[in-house]
């Protein structure tokens, strides 16, 4: 009897686990919060508690004061420009290009959405009917933590136009609001609490959410001033990075559109106010982003977690066509025609076309956009992407350089990485797009090991990653702190898990400078490592120092490095670069595996690199212990496992990858292995080229002064390491540098310019 007892009461504790746990993981299943749970229950039971509806309201974030501004709303159509000039008749289809509205009418589908817009093109009574009707039996998708699948912003745009082209009836109207403000109640249910993660869906659920308040026919003075502070979060976050932090694949398929199409509803939906003018910048920027961001082959260089958008298909082009409706600048319409000239209909989605004749910026001239810069920086004193030209020409060489710090799960450890690009790609990123647990992403793609940057290995160094079976791959490179999920939900949140755990500081760029004939950047990369600054090992760190400077001689098409590295015990530094193919260099000696899969060393100090038709010439100007290659089918992915590579234990991290991912992956790994020095420093020389290699040479010498001149055909480069003081030049000197253009980077000169010509008499040149 005992034993029947308990046994009944151990199954129903069983059974109540058994559930609990299989609503536990519905719940994960459909990324909904504990708190989406209790409101969606209490909605489906018909309770309406005054008390537990103002709770939604109460916003658990102490968000600065200037987000208590309220702006004024404007009447008519808000959320889109062109659709105010479609009811009001200052457009019509005739002003559209005939041949391209006939690809692209949205008298085609039958989605709420494309009905409402082939009615408001073609005026057609009928069709603006049925999306009335549409929008009345129009199912409300609720939002989840990450920002995806919610529909109420399609309800909010279409009626935000329907409501001024067709008649509602009083109910009619009551049943359109009940459902946009359920929408609303969600987004803020999200937003007021801290699941959802800034950088991630947090953007997503405050762009959609001010769409669909923005439709509402009365909207409550205490809702606004909350998602008004969301929205402002939104912006500012955005003006910090500029750019994506996790990369143009997550921007352009989940966040793009819906940021670009919210800030057009701020600045068509409120009135002229003090953050319009930030909320036009930040359009402009964004679109300056992406622009710069094409490689001259018509690709987005690779950035974190990527995938296929990369091609500039699909998604692309109805985000710069909203862009440029709003700012009416025509380099973007330039980009606009451009990517239609390059994917042809498939510029738009299939299921998106229906929106071409309202983003299309039908009211741009031809006329001729002012010339872009061949150097441009996103977020230069936050998220440090760098791009850097020969020209705008399609056979120019393309820089790419990132010197930031950490926003979000899906960015990667790629501080001081580079990429360069010359008819195809030569020095790559090697991370590929796989399986977000798997070992591949956590134990390779993600890490500095993946980049062109610089390592400094430190033996049986841990990286803190819970998933993370091994926990001790020794890669060598910068901390690894967000690599599962983020939490960032605000910007003060931000900043204090900068300096503090999980520490999200990086690199900073400390100098820049551009003329017509040369780019330079210098950035402090320390904080991304462990350092004597901080270490996550609870060590004294493993460097005190790494310093990047990048100088790209536009005339001669060259790109010097300059790395400085400072570290603290005998620890290995390597410079490292990544090919497509395997790299040819003189006196190679098989240290593990095949020769061309496998592991190799030499002492040669120039390397030639090939792609295609892209040619690269790396001359190495330092005291260096040795150059590996590694590579191969069975080598790409290769990363020691204990930071000590002398013994050559370390792994191929291919998990998650599928055969032909593998196939597609580059190939091989450069790594310039330095002496073991407390003091190091890297100077290499790239030469990229088409059709064949580049044999010139770089000469050297040291000025009296002792610093170290770079003799490039007629040029001569020195880099500065201190505030600039009156030098003088020996007879020596005169006769080394005599007929030579000086070049000097490095340091503040002359009107804060970090570079600057100079004579033998220190007379500056402008």
């Amino acid at each position: 009897m005992l034993f029947r007892r308990y046994y009944f009461i151990a199954s129903g504790i069983a059974a109540h686990l058994a559930t609990l746990l299989i609503f536990v993981l519905l719940f994960k299943h459909y990324d909904l919060t504990s708190h989406q749970v209790f409101h969606r229950l209490l909605e489906k039971l018909g309770v309406n508690s005054t008390f537990i509806n103002s709770s939604v309201l109460a916003n658990n974030f102490e968000y600065p004061i200037q987000y208590n501004y309220l702006p004024t709303l404007t009447d008519n159509a808000r959320i889109l420009l062109q659709t105010k000039q479609f009811i009001s008749g200052e457009i019509s289809a005739a002003d559209f290009p005939s041949l391209e509205l006939t690809k692209y009418h949205p008298c085609r589908e039958q989605s709420l959405l494309a009905l409402m817009a082939c009615g408001l093109v073609t005026k057609n009574k009928k069709v603006l009917m049925q999306a009335k009707n549409r929008s009345l039996n129009f199912q409300i998708v609720l939002p989840n933590a990450s920002g995806h699948h919610a529909n109420g912003w399609q309800l909010a745009f279409a009626y935000d136009v329907l409501k001024h082209t067709v008649e509602y009836s009083p109910e009619e109207k009551k049943s359109i609001n009940t459902k946009l403000n359920l929408a609303l109640k969600h987004y803020l249910i999200l937003l007021n609490n801290n699941e959802a993660s800034l950088w991630h869906g947090r953007t997503t659920l405050s762009a959609q959410m001010w769409m669909t308040q923005l439709a509402l026919d009365n909207i409550n003075k205490q809702v606004l001033k909350n998602t008004t502070a969301h929205f402002y979060s939104m912006v500012d976050a955005l003006s910090m990075t500029e750019a994506w932090p996790e990369g143009y694949n997550y921007w352009i398929n989940s966040r793009a559109f819906y940021v670009v199409l919210a800030l057009s509803a701020y600045l068509n939906g409120t009135e002229e106010n003090l953050w319009h003018e930030k909320v036009f910048k930040l359009l402009e920027r964004i679109g300056y982003w992406h622009i710069q961001a094409t490689r001259p082959d018509w690709k987005i260089e690779p950035l974190g977690d990527e995938g296929p958008r990369i091609d500039l298909k699909d998604e692309s082009r109805r985000v710069i066509d909203i862009i440029a409706q709003v700012t009416k600048n025509p380099i973007f319409f330039k980009y606009s025609r451009d990517l239609a000239k390059l994917h042809g209909v498939e510029s738009y989605y299939s299921s998106y076309r229906w929106g071409w004749s309202l983003f299309y910026p039908v009211k741009i001239t031809n006329v001729k956009p002012t010339p872009l810069p061949l150097m441009e920086i996103f977020g230069e004193q936050y998220f440090g992407q760098s791009y850097i030209r020969e020209s705008w020409q399609d056979n120019a060489t393309f820089i790419t350089f990132r010197a930031g710090n950490s926003f979000t799960h899906h960015g990667h450890y790629d501080n001081g990485h580079i990429s360069l690009f010359k008819g195809a790609p030569l020095l790559v990123n090697s991370s590929v797009p796989g399986k977000y647990y798997s070992e591949n992403r956590l134990n390779y793609s993600i890490r500095t090991i993946a980049k062109n940057s610089v390592l400094v290995q430190r033996k049986n160094e841990k990286v803190a990653i819970a998933y993370n079976k091994d926990n001790n791959i020794s890669d060598g490179g910068q901390r690894v702190t967000l690599p599962l999920g983020s939490a960032i939900t605000t910007i003060t949140d931000w900043f204090e898990k900068n300096n503090q755990t999980p520490v999200l500081a990086g690199g900073r760029i400390l100098l820049t400078d551009k003329g017509e004939d040369y780019s330079y950047i210098k950035a402090d990369l320390t904080k991304a490592y462990n350092s004597d600054w901080y270490d996550d090992n609870g060590q004294a760190g493993k460097l005190e120092l790494v310093e990047r400077e990048l100088l790209y001689l536009r005339e001669q098409d060259i790109l010097l490095i300059k790395d400085t590295v400072h570290t603290i015990g005998k620890n290995q530094v390597k410079v490292v670069f990544h090919t497509v193919n395997k790299p040819v260099i003189t006196d190679e000696k098989l240290l593990k595996g095949q020769r061309n899969n496998g592991i190799l060393t030499s002492q040669s100090k120039s390397i030639k690199i090939q792609n295609d038709t892209a040619y690269l010439n790396i001359e190495i100007i330092s005291d260096i212990e040795d150059v590996r290659l590694i590579g191969g089918s069975d080598y790409k992915f290769y990363v020691e496992t204990d930071g000590d590579d002398s013994v050559l234990d370390g792994k191929n991290f291919s998990g998650g990858l599928t055969p032909q991912q593998m196939e597609q992956a580059p190939s091989w790994r450069i790594e310039i292995n330095g002496k073991r020095r407390p003091q190091q420093t890297f100077i290499t020389v790239l030469r990229p080229s088409l059709h064949r290699y580049r044999e010139e040479k770089t000469n050297t010498k040291i000025l009296s002064t002792g610093a170290q001149v770079y003799l490039i055909a007629d040029l001569a480069v020195i880099f500065h390491e201190k505030e600039l003081t009156p030098v003088t030049f020996n007879t020596r000197d005169r006769e080394l540098l005599t007929g030579k253009k000086i070049l000097m980077c490095g340091s503040k000169l002359i009107k804060s310019k970090a570079c600057g010509y100079i004579d033998l008499a220190i007379n500056w040149v402008d």
